[in-house]
Order: structure tokens, then C-alpha cells, then sequence
């Protein structure tokens, strides 16, 4: 039988659920860095080689969450709904920012499950990520996400965020808290020996370490793929901030992880 006939028939039974729920696990990993941290690499390294997927069913996933948030929802209904998903899927990578919203139960449902943080350095994150909400035309899912995220309600523009405000961006202290709390909060949470924190720009230098970490051999790393889903356009945003007061939000809200990941880095590192 031609390698190509049989190679299609498998993709096709791969994509019927009960199949899937058969086969064995060769990984079990799940990515779990902000937006724009390379979650879309990492599952891109992988992909071909084993199951992997990128934020996939995000509608669904995003409407647990903020039904968790509204307490609209109880634990053993988020448990059923995660295993159902975890047996309909099988991934074997699950990379998605939206792991890091179910990571309490994650660690219970899965206790031999091992977890990937990529990190990226605040002034390079708040730079990308505002490149991302302007450049890029989002569902009302995601919108109601950031909200939830970036907390409009509690934050508002002070007059040094002007330009923030003009733009329908979010404040400093929106951004730069909810990265600071992600990141500490996974690293706090995660046991030690079940998490590798993988800096954004190291992406392909460490992902032979990455592939060992959750248990396969790097023959199963795509190299060309370790830098996925880049942005479509710079508007240099952070250029039109005070730099001394922007350097200032982010020593407030990150300067403990800073010092640890990246102590060399400041606001000149990402603005053009």
C-alpha cells in the first residue's frame, strides 16, 4: 500500500474521538506561558511528529473560565468537562495561555502530566502583545477575555497613558499585573520537578532539553517551527511612553522575576 494512501487513512482515523481515546500516550505536556510567550512554538516544534494543538477549542474553554470566575460553574463540572475534552482530544502537547486558568485541576487530573512555562521579558511582551490587539481582529471570546485579564473596571488611564487610551489599549498596570501574577502564580503552583521554564528567546536553543523534559526524543522536534505566529506589524507603541515612567510600572509589578530572568533587560532592550 502506497506510503501516502496509508499516511492519509491515518490522519483521517486519528480525527474520529473514539480512536483517538485508544491510542497511548507517548507525552503528556501542557504549555502554559501568557500570550505571546511562545505557546504557538512550542506546539509548532512538535507538530507532525506527535498530537498537538494550540489553544484549540478556545471558545469553549474561554466560557469555563469566566464561568469559574462568576462562580456560574462548580469543580466537578470543570472536572468532567476537562477529562471529556483530555479523552476526546489525546494530546499529547496541549499548548495554550487558556492552561493557565484550569491549572489547579490540571495538576490533580493528571498527577504524572508535565507542564512548560514560556517566558518572555515584560518590555518585549507588553511591546508584542500590544502589536498583537492592534494588528490582529479578535472574536468577542478573546475580547471579554483581556477584559478579564487586563481589568478595565479596576484600572484606568492615568494622563502619562494617554496615547494607551486613544489607542483602545489597556493600562500599564493591567498588562504588566496580569503577567507578573501568571508567571509567579505557575511557578509557585507547579511542583518543581513537573516544570521547565523556558525563556521566550530560547525557545530553539533548549528545545532538545524541552523534548527530554516531557519524556520523547529530540527526533521529534521540527526546528524551522521554533518561531511560529510573529507579529504582522510594529507600531512601536512603548516609544510614545515616558521611558522613566514606563521603566517604573514595570519595576513595580515585575521586578522579582525580572532580577531572576532577566536582570540585564530594560525598556531600550525593545524600543525601536
Amino acid at each position: 500500500m502506497p506510503k501516502k494512501f496509508t499516511k492519509a487513512v491515518k490522519s483521517r482515523a486519528l480525527k474520529i474521538p473514539a480512536i483517538r481515546a485508544m491510542l497511548p500516550r507517548r507525552a503528556h505536556a501542557y504549555c502554559i506561558g501568557t500570550a505571546k510567550s511562545g505557546t504557538h512554538s512550542i506546539e509548532a516544534i512538535f507538530r507532525g511528529n506527535l498530537r498537538c494543538a494550540h489553544e484549540s477549542e478556545s471558545h469553549q474553554v474561554i466560557d469555563f473560565i469566566l464561568d469559574i470566575a462568576n462562580n456560574n460553574i462548580s469543580d466537578d463540572k470543570v472536572q468532567r468537562y476537562i477529562l471529556e475534552r483530555d479523552q476526546k482530544l489525546r494530546l499529547e502537547v496541549d499548548s495554550s495561555q487558556l492552561n493557565y486558568f484550569l491549572l489547579d485541576q490540571l495538576l490533580i487530573l493528571f498527577p504524572k502530566s508535565k507542564f512548560l512555562l514560556t517566558i518572555r521579558d515584560p518590555y518585549a511582551w507588553l511591546d508584542s502583545f500590544i502589536n498583537h490587539q492592534l494588528g490582529r481582529q479578535a472574536s468577542e471570546h478573546w475580547l471579554r477575555l483581556r477584559d478579564f485579564r487586563f481589568k478595565p473596571e479596576l484600572y484606568s488611564h492615568p494622563k502619562e497613558e494617554a496615547t494607551l487610551r486613544d489607542k483602545g489599549l489597556y493600562t500599564l498596570d493591567g498588562y504588566l499585573s496580569y503577567w507578573s501574577e501568571h508567571n509567579q502564580n505557575v511557578i509557585n503552583t507547579v511542583p518543581k520537578d513537573r516544570l521547565l521554564i523556558v525563556q521566550t528567546s530560547k525557545i530553539n536553543e533548549k528545545s532538545k532539553e524541552i523534548a527530554k523534559f516531557i519524556g520523547v526524543s529530540d527526533g521529534k522536534i521540527v526546528q524551522r517551527n521554533s518561531h511560529a505566529f510573529k507579529a504582522k506589524q510594529y507600531f512601536n507603541v512603548l516609544s510614545e511612553l515616558d521611558q522613566q515612567y514606563l521603566e517604573s510600572k514595570v519595576d513595580f509589578h515585575c521586578r522579582d522575576l525580572l532580577s531572576e530572568f532577566f536582570p540585564d533587560i530594560c525598556s531600550d532592550s525593545v524600543i525601536r
